[in-house]
């Protein structure tokens, strides 16, 4: 099944009241070729955590220890990792809890990474949840939305989780009279998110009273599939793969510039400097958000060839660190006369200024690669190649 072009996972951006439903046509103009190494660790640990619940729901027969996963290699080419099957299992251990409670083990009422299509929402509206356990019985339906990633997702009306279950309530055949005495569940686990509320969140609503969001969802996924597709800037203007084209965005990073540039007198009222504030902020990150836009923008076509007037790519690196274990590091110190022991070790800059020759702390120490930066080109690196 092939990603639907309009998908739940991005309901909290067309789907929601007031919602940008121009997102949906950007996504389609300027899809992502490249998938973030933070999404492809989020991808990793969600694969771990399918083997989990996979394992749970069959008395914990397979279930994969810390021993046997970290250190291998997900599907997608990551290195698992201890934060990986630690964040995991706690989103495990959630669905299993709820397993136990309601004694859904199996069968149409347990949904593990299953594909959902949400025909209520619009035909070409479909995705895969993490998880969803409907206890008849007890009247409750819960649904899991697991996020490794590091920005905070409330549960609170969460839009996504609200179009799978539009899907989840059909394929479950729970009628205009079931919903009333169905009560919803939508669980969010965020284990490296900090919120007030804990790295687990839950809204809890019956599930009739989301026929109002069902409608709003359904009302704006055929907007966003029509000729009055609206575009409008905020939060999500961060991840939009169409940012810099888009005409809202620009209009209003340009605008809030103008207004946080204008001269403002010295002494202001608490109010005053309130709302002058609020600019500055808002100014600041809807020009971030452009600016990381036409930096993805030139990157590509500087990689396809072009020549960008002013600027180049190189590959930026991250600060150098050892490369081999500890221990062997301090061994190698302490073969060499120098008690490189600080905590763990210490840098390798600082055992080059003990007086450790450079090569031997280059074949012990690397410089990782943190992808491809822009940098301003002014033609000098260029002359000094060719003048060698």
């Amino acid at each position: 099944m092939s990603h639907s072009i309009i998908p739940p996972s991005s309901a909290g951006i067309w789907g929601k009241p007031d919602g940008c439903t121009g997102w949906v046509i950007m996504a389609q103009t300027y899809p992502e070729t490249e998938e973030t190494p933070e999404a492809k660790e989020g991808t990793a640990s969600h694969e771990i955590a399918e083997r989990m619940n996979q394992a749970n729901a069959k008395a914990r027969i397979g279930y994969p220890t810390k021993e046997e996963i970290v250190g291998a290699v997900a599907s997608n080419g990551v290195v698992f990792t201890e934060e990986m099957y630690d964040a995991a299992e706690m989103f495990a251990d959630d669905v299993a809890m709820v397993m136990r409670e309601t004694s859904v083990f199996g069968g149409p009422h347990l949904g593990i990474e299953r594909k959902i299509l949400a025909k209520r929402i619009h035909e070409l509206s479909y995705g895969t949840t993490d998880a969803f356990i409907y206890g008849r019985n007890q009247g409750r339906l819960y649904i899991w939305d697991y996020k490794f990633g590091f920005e905070v997702v409330e549960a609170y009306e969460n839009w996504q989780s609200i179009n799978y279950l539009a899907g989840i309530i059909e394929e479950l055949e729970i009628n205009g009279l079931d919903d009333q005495y169905t009560t919803v569940h939508i669980r969010i686990v965020q284990p490296r998110a900090f919120h007030r509320d804990g790295p687990i969140r839950e809204w809890v609503v019956k599930a009739s009273n989301l026929r109002a969001h069902f409608n709003i969802l359904q009302a704006n996924a055929h907007k966003a599939l029509g000729p009055d597709a609206e575009y409008k800037t905020g939060s999500h203007c961060k991840h939009c793969p169409g940012r810099h084209a888009c005409p809202a965005a620009l209009k209003a990073g340009l605008r809030l510039y103008e207004v946080a540039a204008q001269p403002v007198p010295v002494e202001l009222s608490a109010e005053a400097l309130s709302v002058q504030y609020a600019i500055v902020q808002r100014a600041r990150k809807q020009l971030e958000y452009l600016e990381s836009g036409f930096e993805e923008q030139i990157k590509g076509l500087i990689r396809g060839g072009a020549n960008v007037q002013g600027y180049r790519v190189e590959e930026g690196v991250g600060r150098e660190r050892w490369a081999k274990p500890v221990e062997e590091v301090i061994a190698l110190g302490d073969m060499l006369g120098h008690d490189l022991r600080k905590g763990d070790a210490i840098t390798p800059n600082a055992a080059r200024k003990l007086g450790i020759d450079d090569a031997v702390i280059m074949a012990y120490s690397e410089k990782p690669k943190t992808g491809l930066k822009i940098v301003p080109d002014n033609g000098n690196k260029a002359k000094q190649i060719f003048s060698k």
